[in-house]
């Protein structure tokens, strides 16, 4: 009974791996190909409008500085090393809560892909740094 079990064990273990497919951690998107869209040259709009929506006060908003953008990519499912790219715009922003009082400047980082935003993050959390593996946000204006 027990080599019934052990084998039935080891059996059912083979089967569920054999379905899975490896990752490779060191995949990266081609970008020879790579297709970023249009150019966002009403990147300032484009995060402006992004801070009416999401933003408490819309109308005490502060920019301080907003990055120019550079070409960037999303894995979007590295089981099946598939990426979207687009163009990644950073921008130092604080506003008014409701509640009357001042949000501190905070950096946001903004994926950006035919004139939308399709992603952000507030990259103050230092888990919000990483875009994939390895593969950090970088705000500075130099390549």
């Amino acid at each position: 009974m027990k080599k019934i079990l052990t084998i039935s064990t080891l059996a059912c273990l083979l089967i569920a791996c054999s379905g899975t497919k490896s990752t490779d951690p060191n995949w990266r998107p081609d970008l020879t190909h790579a297709d970023f869209g249009s150019y966002p040259t009403n990147y300032p709009e484009i995060i402006k409008k992004w801070g009416k929506k999401f933003f408490d006060n819309p109308k005490s908003i502060n920019y301080l500085s907003i990055s120019s953008p550079r070409e960037e990519y999303l894995v979007t499912d590295s089981e099946n090393q598939e990426a979207i790219y687009g163009y990644s715009v950073c921008a130092n922003i604080n506003g008014i809560k409701n509640e009357g009082y001042y949000k501190p400047f905070k950096k946001y980082w903004f994926f950006i892909r035919n004139g939308k935003v399709i992603e952000h993050r507030d990259i103050d959390f230092a888990y919000n740094k990483v875009i994939y593996r390895e593969h950090k946000v970088n705000c500075d204006d130099k390549d």
